[in-house]
């Protein structure tokens, strides 16, 4: 079954307004409540996105207005088949730019037209605003799906969110990754793939992931539905 999460609509360069009542309901519903194994442990929300394809602010501002709070990490996680090429000719996106070199070319108001500068400090800009800390990295070689999944277990992921090209994988990363887990869709929502339950029924150690932090969004089924399904 696919529970369907809806991203709040946002300007790209307006201030943040605050939540309306449905709104602070789902960011309620999704933030962490933590326990005190896990009270010393910092949620960590991963964004999966193909890195050679036109970069999109989209996953990063549903996570932002809807999983993350202060304090949290986000990593944006990119993919990409092993080249023998300077990652910067690879993809003329974010990828290629490292935060150093973003710095540096603040200084000149020529290079910040590039596209690629001005996307990569859009993100540092939201993040700073929602008071996340930010992190970028890149993942090239084969098999990719497999790299993917290792790296995601690796950063210790307590959220992650595919972009809307890996809906075909999903099953595949449901498997191997003990997680929360969503993939946006063409209508700019966030469909569940994994959500992990309140109460821990053995199937994932508190050693193999910190998913336990947050909880998954409560789905409600009607009395009638209740009686078909009974019998």
């Amino acid at each position: 079954m696919v529970v369907s999460l809806r991203r709040r609509e946002f300007n790209f360069s307006s201030v943040p307004m605050p939540f309306s009542s449905s709104q602070k309901s789902l960011k309620d519903s999704l933030i962490h409540q933590e326990s005190p194994s896990s009270s010393n442990k910092t949620p960590h929300v991963v964004i999966v996105m193909d890195a050679l394809r036109e970069f999109s602010i989209e996953p990063l501002m549903w996570a932002l207005e809807n999983i993350t709070a202060a304090g949290y990490t986000v990593t944006l996680l990119g993919f990409m088949p092993w080249l023998n090429i300077p990652l910067s000719s690879k993809t003329p996106e974010v990828w290629g730019v490292e935060f150093e070199e973003l710095s540096m070319v603040q200084a000149t108001s020529e290079s910040m037209i590039d596209p690629k500068y001005l996307k990569l400090q859009a993100v540092v800009d939201h993040c700073k605003r929602f008071g996340v800390k930010l992190q970028k990295e890149v993942v090239m070689g084969f098999p990719l799906r497999l790299m993917v999944a290792e790296k995601i277990s690796s950063l210790h992921a307590t959220w992650v969110i595919f972009d809307r090209h890996q809906k075909k994988d999903r099953e595949f990363f449901a498997k191997r990754i003990p997680c929360n887990m969503v993939v946006m869709n063409e209508n700019g929502e966030a469909d569940m793939i994994r959500g992990q339950p309140m109460i821990d029924n053995g199937e994932f150690t508190p050693g193999e992931s910190p998913a336990s932090l947050i909880p998954t969004p409560q789905l409600v089924i009607s009395d009638g539905l209740k009686e078909i399904l009974n019998e």
